[in-house]
């Protein structure tokens, strides 16, 4: 869907905005304000400064002022799935830091019945961006504070949240055999987050790898008309 979007020139269309999440952010924020910000800040690798909480996403400062009510990332308000997403986190992250073994979404608990649609909805549409030209990655992680990984024929390492790295990894399609994808989260990635909001944060890499792929797509269509 998105590779199709690409092509017509538009822009990822957001999922999940609207009305309807204002209840979910309205509790999000009561389930964070539930906890004690100090340990809230120790167990998610987040600095407290008075009534903020300041943590990187995607190389990026993203602060959140609980007296405010409001989430900064680069002095802008992100969507509100992802700032559920930066308050479920808060929240419920551990002490345990990231084991550096990756696992596959359908053998986090309870991901084998939610591991078709997210396969269709993430991986096949990481695949379809990239598989072409999987080197491309290489060139759109950099606006995502990513890394480079030695998996398939190009990966990385996002760390959506300091305690909640995301590898994807692609291998090169052609004309006969369509090229592939996979998304892997550690193996500690559900002590900090349900597999629900798991499968939300691959639909964020994807939308995020999409606008940096937009990026990158643009700067090589410029130096080729120069």
């Amino acid at each position: 869907m998105y590779a199709e979007v690409l092509k017509m020139g538009g822009e990822r269309p957001e999922q999940y905005e609207g009305s309807a999440y204002r209840p979910v952010l309205d509790m999000a924020w009561k389930g964070l304000l539930s906890k004690d910000l100090d340990e809230v800040a120790r167990n998610a690798v987040a600095r407290r400064d008075g009534d903020r909480l300041v943590l990187r996403t995607y190389g990026r400062e993203c602060t959140v002022d609980t007296a405010s009510h409001t989430i900064r990332v680069r002095d802008q308000e992100p969507m509100a799935a992802y700032s559920i997403l930066v308050l479920h986190y808060l929240a419920g992250a551990r002490e345990a830091a990231p084991a550096g073994r990756w696992i596959s979404y359908r053998q986090l608990p309870g991901g084998t019945a939610y591991y078709n649609a997210f396969k269709k909805r993430t991986i096949d549409e990481v695949a379809a961006l990239f598989s072409r030209r999987p080197e491309l990655i290489h060139r759109a992680m950099g606006a995502l504070g990513g890394k480079r990984l030695a998996f398939g024929d190009a990966s990385i390492q996002l760390d959506v949240f300091p305690k909640l790295p995301v590898a994807v990894i692609l291998w090169k399609g052609d004309e006969e055999v369509r090229g592939a994808a996979n998304v892997l989260f550690d193996e500690t990635a559900p002590l900090h987050l349900p597999v629900e909001d798991l499968a939300e944060v691959g639909s964020n890499v994807l939308s995020q790898l999409f606008k940096a792929y937009r990026t990158v797509q643009d700067s090589v269509v410029h130096r080729n008309t120069v």
